[in-house]
C-alpha cells in the first residue's frame, strides 16, 4: 500500500478549514501573546502547508513571515491561493535561511510527522534570534511512558509520532530552550475527530475516503493497537 499524505487530502481540509489542524488560527494567536512580537518583525512557519497561517499573519499582525513545506501540491495550491506570500520548499531538518535571523519560529502539528524531531528542534534553535520563540502545537501520549499507534498505518498521520508530555518536554530542554508554557488542548482534538465522524459517518469512513477501502482496514487494525490516549498541546519555549 503506498503512503498517502493526510494534509494534502481535500477530504480533511474540508473539515479543517485552511490551518489544517485543530484549533485553527486559534492556538497560533495564543502562542503569539506570549511572544511579544512587533509588526515586521520575522518569522518562520516550519510545515506551513499552503500557507494559510503565513499569510493571516502577514496580514492580521504586520509580521514578516516565510513559509516552508515539504509537500510540493501543498506549496503549489498556496502560491495560487496567496500569490505574493513567501512559500519554500525544504526540510524542516534543513532550514535554507542563516541562523539566527527569527524573533520566533512556528511548528503547528508537524514536529511528531518529523523522522528525527530533535534534529528539527536544533536546527529551530539555529535560525532562531537570541531569547526567540518556539511556538509548537501537536498530539502527544496522555498516559505516561507510551507513544502513538504502534501497528502499522498507511496515511502520514501525526498520531503514529506522539509521545508523552515529559519526553516532549525532554526534547525541548535538550536541544536548549526553557520552557515557557504548556496547554493541554485536548478539546480541540476531539472537536476535530467529532466534525470528521458527522460529516463522513465515522473515522473509518474517513480514512476510507482519504486512502481507500483496504488501507483503512489495515489502518483501524493498527488503531486497535494504540497504546496510548491521544491529546492535544500548546506549548511556547524561548530560546536559551
Amino acid at each position: 500500500m503506498r503512503e498517502v499524505n493526510l494534509y494534502e487530502s481535500a477530504a480533511l481540509r474540508d473539515v479543517t478549514g485552511p490551518a489544517i489542524r485543530p484549533g485553527g488560527f486559534e492556538l497560533t494567536e495564543r502562542g503569539l501573546a506570549r511572544c511579544r512580537l512587533a509588526p515586521g518583525d520575522r518569522v518562520l512557519d516550519v510545515g506551513c502547508g499552503t500557507g494559510a497561517v503565513v499569510d493571516y499573519l502577514r496580514h492580521r499582525h504586520g509580521l514578516s513571515v516565510l513559509g516552508i513545506d515539504l509537500s510540493a501540491v501543498l506549496l503549489m495550491e498556496g502560491s495560487r491561493a496567496h500569490s505574493r506570500v513567501p512559500l519554500v520548499r525544504g526540510r524542516a531538518e534543513q532550514v535554507p535561511t542563516a541562523g539566527s535571523c527569527f524573533g520566533a519560529v512556528l511548528c503547528e502539528c508537524m514536529l511528531s510527522l518529523c523522522p528525527d524531531p530533535q534534529r528539527v528542534l536544533q536546527e529551530v534553535r539555529r535560525v532562531l534570534q537570541p531569547d526567540g520563540h518556539l511556538i509548537l502545537t501537536d498530539v502527544y501520549a496522555r498516559e505516561p511512558g507510551t507513544t502513538g499507534i504502534s501497528g502499522k498505518a498507511t496515511g502520514n498521520c501525526c498520531m503514529q509520532g506522539a509521545v508523552d508530555r515529559s519526553t516532549v518536554e525532554n526534547r525541548i530542554a535538550e536541544a536548549g530552550f526553557d520552557l515557557v508554557i504548556w496547554e493541554d488542548h485536548t478539546p480541540l482534538l476531539n472537536r476535530l475527530a467529532a466534525q470528521l465522524i458527522w460529516t463522513y459517518g465515522s473515522l473509518d469512513d474517513f480514512w476510507s475516503v482519504v486512502v481507500g477501502p483496504e488501507a483503512a482496514r489495515a489502518m483501524s487494525r493498527g488503531r486497535a493497537e494504540r497504546c496510548s490516549r491521544p491529546g492535544y498541546y500548546l506549548l511556547v519555549a524561548r530560546k536559551k
